[in-house]
């Protein structure tokens, strides 16, 4: 129930529209209603011998909330209709106003779903905003312990079995209980005995969906998982195509999806079993709960005269019309379970803890000063230590670069640096600001990063250039691509800087992509630069091109160089070792190979074969 007014919260914004929707939706019922009460004065004009002219003349009940005036309406319409000379006359009368009491119904409805319609609309896309809002606040960690087939699962497929089993079903949960309530009135009006006798048959059939919506609930868990599963691996085969062909790991990876596949048809079948099931149980459940009535209340008529033939037939006429929306009602709830996993699947993406966000009174910085600084930095990946009480300060202008063995925490204070992580111990300071108290948005401004992942967007190569800073012109993104030596092959493709690069830029050369992404750093000109490993993904060719570009792009800037080839970090002002975590040792290129005692350094260059 919790997960069921949560997903109807984002209504609220459009709660104006709900006076009209009840409005119309009772509307609609009460003509619906009146339209099956006509058969009781249809019946009487043909049957009846009685003329009852004294009511023509007698004045329309004084109105009064109340069933006795209910009843002294029906009976002065009826008599009004008995009065007529010629029955044919009353009978075109009922016939115009059934024809309009038709009409009304339908506008009603109509204006009901209508009214819904819009706000069903409004709903889907705010918590599908809420959702892209929220996985774009997560920090990089959330990901990791999270598959990303999984989340495009629940922002698609989960989203879209909300809409289609609760906010679909909206209409007859609001519209079914209404319609019931409406009819039972008019039933205890006709006839308090037979009403009580029909509510004491109904639960039957209840007792016996409610079992069956049980056993779907948990199925429909198991479906919605299954999915997430399969559409993860989807992802994955398509982002690794190429090394699936290359391993011919075909059958591996089908073999997979095989199994993933067969446990969602497995698990939608019995769902789906158990859903069509219920929907012909309540119906003959209906039907016999139907049948008791119809010989309960005719026995009553025809032994004792209990009440009028035609007021039965409309009593048996209104309950077998209340049969339809219980079983609706009843059906809803089956449907409703898989909108309610879907639910939860959703908001335990909207319920995860954003560990990174700004302070509450962050302050705005403009530009980078003085100085970069470390310290007694600790930072860890869940049980593993990463960072232990790394000290470390970089002036601006200087070019610090990072070296050691793979796993030694390198590009992990890459990523402490504009917080995609929180340090756990220890404080990272911009200009003696600490990072936390400094806005995010405020701090990624003054850092540019380039990886040796090169992400670009299926778009084009401008867009690509431009990305995050839309106000830049022509003539800067062609200067920038200049700088970051990509403009020649830009101006040679198919249609110049509008050339689309494809899904992850798989159109173009691994170093045309990295150079791009130098191009897009140096668009945005931030004073402080982070290279993550740019060059290593590279032929010697590329790397060169790219190496330049890069030395260009770090002119006049504060850089913090991650390097696997130690070729390209020679000339930084400052070369830091880490290994397990913690600083061994740090200086320059010179005073390294100088100092015996630097002996990690020293290593790596004679494994490169680095000649001094």
């Amino acid at each position: 129930m919790k997960t069921y007014l949560r997903i109807l919260s984002y209504a609220r914004p459009f709660r104006s529209f709900l006076p009209f929707f009840v409005i119309t939706t009772v509307l609609g019922i009460v003509f619906e209603i009146l339209n099956l009460s006509f058969v009781a004065p249809v019946l009487k004009i043909l049957f009846s011998q009685e003329v009852t002219e004294t009511v023509v003349s007698s004045p329309f009940p004084e109105f009064a909330f109340s069933k006795e005036y209910i009843s002294s309406v029906g009976e002065w319409f009826k008599n009004y209709l008995v009065s007529f000379s010629d029955k044919t006359e009353a009978l075109k009368m009922i016939c115009l106003v059934l024809i309009a009491s038709v009409f009304l119904a339908n506008l009603f409805t109509f204006l009901s779903r209508f009214i819904l319609a819009f706000v069903k609309a409004k709903m889907i896309k705010n918590i599908r905003l809420a959702m892209y809002d929220k996985i774009t606040e997560l920090h990089l960690g959330y990901y990791s312990n999270e598959k990303r087939g999984d989340l495009m699962s629940r922002m698609t497929n989960d989203v879209k079995e909300v809409e289609t089993s609760i906010i679909d079903t909206l209409n007859a949960i609001i519209k079914e209980p209404i319609t019931v309530i409406f009819t039972f009135i008019v039933l205890y009006y006709l006839s308090p005995q037979l009403l009580l006798f029909s509510l004491l048959v109904l639960p039957l059939s209840g007792l016996v969906i409610w079992r069956i919506t049980r056993m779907l609930r948990k199925k429909a868990k198991q479906g919605q998982d299954y999915l997430g599963r399969i559409l993860n691996t989807i992802d994955e085969t398509l982002g690794g195509i190429k090394i699936i062909y290359s391993f011919n790991a075909k059958a591996y990876f089908s073999k997979r999806f095989t199994h993933e596949n067969v446990k969602y048809e497995r698990a939608l079948r019995s769902m789906d079993y158990k859903k069509g099931l219920a929907s012909p149980v309540s119906q003959v459940m209906g039907v016999g709960v139907f049948c008791m009535v119809l010989y309960y209340g005719g026995t009553l008529v025809l032994k004792e005269n209990y009440m009028p033939p035609e007021n039965f037939l409309v009593f048996v006429l209104l309950f077998a019309n209340v049969i339809s929306p219980l079983k609706s009602m009843f059906s809803v709830v089956a449907n409703i379970q898989r909108g309610l996993i879907a639910g939860e699947r959703i908001f335990s993406v909207l319920d995860a803890e954003v560990k990174v966000k700004d302070a509450e009174n962050a302050i705005t910085i403009e530009s980078f000063n003085d100085s970069i600084s470390l310290e007694n930095v600790s930072f860890s990946y869940g049980d593993k230590k990463v960072l232990d009480n790394i000290s470390l300060t970089i002036k601006k202008g200087k070019t610090v670069a990072l070296v050691g063995a793979s796993g030694g925490g390198k590009s992990t204070i890459i990523n402490l640096i504009p917080r995609f992580y929180d340090v756990n111990e220890g404080t990272i300071k911009i200009d003696g600001n600490n990072v936390k108290d400094i806005s995010l948005h405020s701090l990624r401004e003054q850092i540019g990063i380039v990886t040796q992942d090169s992400i670009l967007f299926n778009d084009t190569i401008y867009n690509n250039i431009v990305f995050g800073n839309e106000t830049a012109t022509e003539e800067q993104v062609i200067a920038a691509a200049k700088i970051a030596n990509a403009h020649d092959f830009v101006v040679a493709s198919e249609y110049g800087y509008q050339t689309f690069v494809g899904d992850n830029g798989m159109k173009l050369s691994g170093g045309q992509k990295q150079r791009l992404c130098i191009a897009r750093a140096v668009l945005k000109n931030p004073p402080i630069m982070l290279l993550d490993e740019a060059t290593s993904a590279l032929d010697t060719e590329s790397e060169k091109l790219v190496q330049e570009a890069l030395n260009q792009l770090m002119q006049n800037r504060t850089s913090i160089v991650v390097a696997h080839r130690l070729s390209t970090i020679q000339n930084a002002d400052e070369i830091v070792v880490i290994n397990n975590g913690k600083i061994i040792e740090q200086g320059t290129h010179k005073e390294l190979m100088e100092n015996p005692s630097n002996a990690a350094y020293r290593k790596l260059i004679a494994i490169q074969k680095i000649d001094e």
